[in-house]
Formats: structure tokens, sequence, C-alpha cells
């Protein structure tokens, strides 16, 4: 990534501001933010979170070091497109957590200077927004789908891969049956039914308060199977 090269390193000291944020703080609101800035994930774990119509906090998107937080500062003051004014969002640290404050011209600037240097970091929010995409493609698809798919989302951002069989891929506490309901856009109760649907197919290794297991092999085929069909 490019924030580990050297030529960052000498930016950082000029051009880069560092904050850090202890677990439960609220690193950023929308609302609030500035257009000049783009805010990168030098470390830790978020979750990003919208008010749903009763004013309550519903978690929609986890994301985790090299992915900017602030996607929307980059498009340009000149262009057509813009984000409307009703959708706010803010992010809230589920770790300890750095961000890195980035004047948006100086980062544009580089990348016509050096674009492989960016590459993974667009790498990142190009996956991050087939991801969401998908995810409104399955809305209307059965809660199985949509559970299985917030697994999957879920694995590869914050799961741990286990010693003994790399297949298999630990889940964190953090993630609750609300959580995926909510990661999901599915009703609690019908949330529960397709995780216990999954573990009878062998998808859920393990499902216990203090050990939830994926089998990302088994999952990773359930969805190629259910997206052909």
């Amino acid at each position: 990534m490019f924030y580990e090269t050297k030529e960052f390193k000498e930016w950082r000291s000029i051009f880069w501001k560092g904050t850090q944020y202890e677990v439960g703080e609220i690193c950023y609101k929308s609302n609030e933010a500035s257009d000049d800035k783009v805010l990168l994930i030098r470390e830790g774990t978020l979750l990003v979170q919208v008010a749903n119509r009763r004013g309550e906090k519903v978690n929609t998107e986890i994301l985790v070091e090299g992915e900017l937080l602030n996607i929307e500062a980059l498009v340009d003051d000149s262009s057509d497109w813009t984000i409307p004014n009703f959708v706010q969002y803010q992010a809230v640290a589920l770790t300890p957590v750095t961000l890195y404050e980035v004047e948006k011209e100086f980062l544009l600037s580089h990348l016509y200077v050096e674009p492989r240097k960016y590459h993974q970091l667009f790498e990142r929010n190009i996956t991050q927004l087939i991801h969401i995409s998908f995810s409104n493609f399955i809305s209307i698809k059965s809660t199985q789908l949509k559970v299985a798919w917030a697994l999957f989302r879920i694995a590869g951002k914050v799961g741990k891969v286990s010693d003994q069989d790399p297949n298999l891929i630990f889940i964190p506490s953090f993630v609750t049956q609300t959580f995926i309901a909510q990661l999901s856009n599915a009703g609690k109760a019908r949330t529960n039914e397709a995780i216990k649907e999954l573990l009878e197919l062998d998808i859920l290794a393990r499902w216990k308060p203090k050990c939830r297991l994926i089998h990302l092999g088994h999952l990773t085929h359930y969805l190629k199977q259910e997206i052909r069909s």
C-alpha cells in the first residue's frame, strides 16, 4: 500500500495529519464533513451507521485499514453528480483507530504523477462499491442468500483464519445476530432462521456465542450456486 512507502513517510511529515480514536468514539459524521479532506483508515475497524425512520442507528458497512472513509469527497466540485443531503451517515470505532487526513488536491495531484502507487487504494474502494451494488441486487432475494452474503463480507473484512484449517474463519464477538440482520437488511427472526439453515448446510461450522466459525469454501460455493440460479 502506498502509505508504507518511503515517499509517503516524507509526505506525511509535511502534508498528512494523523488522528487517533478509541473504541466507541464517532470518527466521522458526513453532515459535518469538509469537502477538501480525504480520510484514509491507517489502522483499526470502523462501523458505518445510518439512521432509520425511527431515528435508530443501523449498521450498514464495515471499513478496515487501507480504505477511504469518505469516498464521496473525491467527487469533483464541478461534477454534475452530487450526493443528496438526506444521505447522512456516521462512522464509529470498533477498535482503536488511526485516520490520516489528506488534502484532497494533494492526493489528486499525486495520482497523476504516480498512479501505480495508488492502485491498491482504488482496488479496495472499487471492491467496496461492487459489494454494495451486489447487496442491492440481492435485496429482493431470499433472507438466506442475503445473510450468506453479509457473512461473506464480514469474513473478508474482519474474519480471522483458523490455524488448523484455512477454510475456517473466526468471526469476532461484535458480529451479533442483530448486526447481521442489519447488514443483511432483514428481520431478526428471519435472520435467526437463516443462520440455522446455514448451519444445516455446513456453511457455518459452529455458531456459539464464544466461538463462531464460517466454512469459507462452503460459503463461496453456495453463493456461486445461488447467483447462477
